[in-house]
């Protein structure tokens, strides 16, 4: 029986790469990229084809995922969650736009089925963009007529994230280590790797026209999440709470700069709770979570 063909915007990012692996011994999978040759580098050995198309561009991808029987949207911009709307990185543009212009390529070229990576927070009644964007992306892909799957994942951790492994440099090397706001927001950390697997379940057929939320098995507060990681790198550090007030004034000043590493809108995206309940997705793809203990056994110090 012929493999099925799934293409995959945002395959050379965290969660895409994984994702892409994942498929490889399943499924003909096609990337698409805007620099084919710089991200061949980072997926070599796993038979990807590798494709120059923008997720913005309807034309682009037409000609990307003709015959394809699956797309997936995994797509983040660069610098992400920092938007830079001068060079359009814009949750909008990209989460929301780029979503609108795969389900326009997919209808004209017959790909049937579109998987969507979307956020536990989404809501298109939210006042923080990225919330807002993705809200308005599932609404698309509900009214699209196309078969879906939407995966609302929470914070999304494995060895080459950038949010947990920027946490563990500022808990080596800080002398005091910043909680933002109370520690008290709920965080339900996933490991890529059990994402990755469901959806290329879901690739596979599972979960036809629903949205699941994907969180790790044990919900925890951040003050918790920080002491753990704390725990398996061997650095202690002593905690300091900055108030949410605090937080609003250094992500304004952020992003004042020429290069913005920090804004207000990074600010809510660290003090939002992100519980979820997996019950759906297990009774649907039957996977067992991985606890964050184990799966952040990156962090512990090499021998």
């Amino acid at each position: 029986m012929d493999r099925i063909t799934v293409a995959i915007a945002g395959g050379s990012g965290f969660i895409g790469r994984a994702i892409v692996r994942r498929l490889g011994d399943t499924a003909r999978v096609r990337v698409l990229t805007r620099n084919p040759d710089a991200v061949r580098a980072r997926l070599a050995g796993t038979g990807a084809e590798f494709v120059r198309a923008d997720v913005t561009d309807v034309a682009s991808l037409e000609a990307a995922i003709a015959g394809a029987q699956v797309a997936i949207n995994a797509a983040q911009f660069d610098g992400y969650p920092i938007e830079k709307p001068g060079r359009g990185l814009t949750f909008e543009r990209v989460d929301y736009g780029g979503t609108v212009a795969m389900i326009a390529a997919a209808r004209k070229t017959g790909v049937a089925r579109i998987i969507y990576i979307s956020g536990a927070a989404a809501d298109e009644q939210s006042r923080q963009p990225g919330f807002r964007a993705k809200g308005r992306a599932e609404r698309a892909i509900r009214e699209s007529g196309l078969e879906f799957t939407i995966f609302r994942p929470a914070l999304v951790y494995g060895a080459d994230d950038r949010v947990t492994n920027l946490l563990a440099r500022a808990i080596r090397y800080a002398p005091v280590f910043a909680i933002p706001g109370s520690g008290k927001q709920v965080v339900q950390p996933v490991s890529v790797d059990d994402l990755a697997a469901c959806v290329a379940m879901a690739a596979m057929g599972r979960g036809r026209n629903a949205t699941f939320a994907i969180g790790g098995p044990e919900p925890m507060n951040f003050d918790q999440l920080i002491e753990l990681m704390m725990e398996l790198s061997g650095h202690r550090r002593p905690v300091v709470h900055v108030p949410q007030a605090l937080m609003r004034v250094a992500g304004m000043l952020g992003e004042m700069l020429p290069r913005p590493v920090f804004s207000r809108d990074a600010v809510d995206f660290l003090l939002a709770d992100n519980p979820c309940d997996n019950g759906p997705l297990i009774g649907e793809f039957g996977i067992r979570l991985t606890a964050a203990r184990a799966g952040m056994s990156y962090l512990k110090p090499k021998a």
